[in-house]
């Protein structure tokens, strides 16, 4: 009797040591294993990336509409190192007031201030872009993203383009 046991408690150990070796020399078969989760529910699915502040806020608004005298604006030829201005007007032809939640240009050379309080519907608001032509040379398109609480897309893109000639040496 004492054999047998001594013989079933062998054949355990060197069963357990074969099942071990097995799981570690398959890295599928571990990683399934190290991976799944204790109470057998299946993972999380990936959660989508948190929208924006300035979209979530333009969303949430009422929405209203509006005109831009211009979505463009070329300003031609101009000498390398000049600073180009201009002002995109626009009026709210909504019944809500406007917000813009943020304006951004495409590029640290190009800097937009605007119409920081609400446009109340029928009035008009301004986005002034400077353009910094300094270490820039030949054709320049450059773009301003305005995000508000415009009906339909609550994103309008500005554009500024011309030529940049070189200028004279420093």
């Amino acid at each position: 009797m004492k054999k047998i046991a001594v013989i079933a408690i062998a054949l355990t150990v060197i069963f357990s040591a074969c099942q071990t070796s097995k799981t570690s020399s398959n890295t599928d078969t571990n990683e399934a294993v190290t991976n799944a989760p204790a109470n057998n529910t299946p993972p999380a699915a990936p959660q989508a990336p948190k929208e924006p502040e300035y979209q979530a806020k333009a969303k949430a608004m009422a929405r209203t509409t509006v005109e831009f005298q211009n979505e463009t604006y070329n300003y031609g030829k101009v000498t390398q190192g000049e600073k180009v201005t201009h002002q995109f007007k626009f009026k709210n032809t909504g019944t809500e007031p406007l917000v813009l939640t943020r304006v951004k240009a495409s590029c640290g050379c190009t800097t937009p201030n605007y119409s920081q309080e609400p446009v109340a519907p029928g009035e008009e608001g301004y986005i002034d872009v400077l353009f910094n032509t300094a270490g820039k040379k030949g054709i320049q398109n450059k773009t301003v993203t305005v995000t508000g609480n415009f009906e339909g897309r609550i994103n309008r893109t500005l554009r500024i383009s011309g030529e940049v000639a070189e200028g004279p040496a420093q």
